[in-house]
């Protein structure tokens, strides 16, 4: 049974007949959606983390943001269906990187619409100066292992695309080599150094909290952790986009011409 992971030295080689490899203007365009995506990764923590310094409620971990009442709660969870559409719009140059980002786009969904802690149910009851006195979580237990899974399997799949695919380097089609451009080996070290990052992150998450505890909690570690997580991601996905020249090859320029030119 083939699944979308390979890890070969010939992997993810575009195949003749995928269009979103061979047209430059949906090349550009995959660029392009790389970039949103990388944006919006970098922005989301720094949002989060600021707007709960401001309302005196600086969460332990970004997860705890869905539950923010006043603004941050619906950024966080519109951040993550952005992200997620945005992921499964992604074609890449093969139908398993299309696989790939479609499984992580589904991952980052359930990240969104099952918070870590449960579902707060409306006011049950109210104290005599009219504020809630009581209100219960439903499906904590449940909530917690799906969000968690759904989360872990989010960040393997985004380190998975850091060390593997977004490292692959294209064979000539005239002569077969596989040498990287010197734009394409500086893509690559961003590329690895990211997905070091994140895994590590997502490692040292799952493992903070057994073997530091108090301290881990107390210093808001959970919440640097993901931040520094969504820093390599969209790092990672910014290079996909070639958002610097230096990171550019001549076909990517020549790409973004006729993109240009398509607009007119």
């Amino acid at each position: 049974m083939e699944t979308p992971f390979e890890t070969g030295p010939q992997r993810y080689q575009p195949p003749q007949d995928y269009v979103y490899a061979r047209d430059p203007k949906l090349r550009f365009d995959q660029r392009r959606l790389a970039r949103v995506v990388g944006i919006i990764a970098l922005g989301m923590p720094v949002v989060l983390g600021l707007g709960g310094m401001l309302l005196g409620r600086f969460r332990t971990a970004l997860s705890g943001y869905y539950y923010e009442a006043i603004v941050l709660g619906d950024f966080f969870v519109g951040c993550l269906i952005a992200i997620g559409a945005l992921l499964m719009a992604y074609r890449g140059w093969t139908p398993k990187v299309a696989q790939l980002a479609t499984i992580a786009g589904l991952a980052s969904f359930v990240v969104a619409f099952v918070p870590m802690y449960g579902w707060f149910t409306a006011c049950e009851q109210l104290a005599a100066d009219g504020s809630c006195a009581v209100q219960t979580a439903r499906y904590p237990v449940a909530g917690y292992w799906i969000h968690a899974g759904a989360a872990g399997l989010l960040f393997a799949i985004l380190a998975f695309f850091c060390m593997f695919v977004f490292t692959k380097i294209p064979v000539d089609e005239n002569t077969g080599a596989i040498e990287p451009t010197p734009a394409k080996r500086r893509r690559n070290l961003i590329y690895r150094t990211s997905g070091i990052v994140i895994a590590g992150g997502a490692i040292s998450i799952g493992v903070g909290d057994l073997i530091f505890g108090d301290w881990w909690n107390a210093r808001n570690m959970t919440f640097w952790m993901e931040a520094l997580i969504l820093a390599a991601f969209g790092t990672s996905w910014l290079t996909q986009g070639r958002v610097f020249a230096p990171l550019s090859d001549p076909r990517d320029r020549a790409d973004a011409a006729i993109a240009k030119e398509h607009k007119r």
